[in-house]
């Protein structure tokens, strides 16, 4: 293919790289997006029966699964459902993170529902094969920096990942910072 180039104007600075080193940049810019992406927080939340919350927002629970794939990834607001837990089932889970974490966990003192309770920074979210957590979910959302509100915030869930409102996110910003 022929380019004519007219007096004053310059060929593309791309028009004689090799199409590998155009594609090394397109990806340093997607990895760049993704970076900034990371640090935003789009008031982003999910929905969890207790005490499962509580435990992913203490740092206890590590991963998180669910049958679908989210492309979520940075900070995830975590909603308590409005679902009461037992005492007795409370204890039975507490009991299974004992076996799996060891015996030296600081539990929650107690799992508020109907609630953002915290949030969460979502690392990725892999299938379940990809990880070596027995896990019965299909798709597995793998969590860091659990950070627990110190109040939580009264509020109506939704189903799956879904956008905290202007008021809420405003909200739960202002006890995290």
């Amino acid at each position: 293919r022929r380019v004519a180039i007219t007096a004053g104007h310059q060929p593309s600075q791309h028009f004689n790289t090799p199409k590998s080193e155009l594609n090394q940049k397109k990806a340093a810019i997607r990895n760049q997006d993704k970076a900034f992406k990371l640090l935003r927080d789009e008031g982003m939340c999910l929905t969890m029966h207790q005490p499962w919350a509580s435990l992913l927002v203490a740092g206890i629970k590590k991963i998180e699964g669910r049958s679908w794939y989210s492309s979520h990834r940075g900070r995830l607001w975590i909603h308590a459902a409005g679902k009461q837990s037992s005492t007795a089932e409370i204890q039975a889970v507490e009991e299974q993170y004992r076996g799996i974490r060891g015996h030296d966990l600081e539990f929650p003192e107690y799992y508020p529902s109907s609630a953002i309770i915290g949030c969460v920074f979502v690392e990725d979210v892999v299938p379940s094969y990809e990880n070596e957590e027995e896990n019965s979910s299909e798709y597995l959302f793998i969590c860091k920096d659990a950070v627990s509100l110190p109040v939580p915030i009264t509020s109506k869930g939704q189903h799956k990942v879904w956008k905290l409102g202007k008021q809420e996110h405003s909200t739960v910003l202002d006890q995290l910072f």
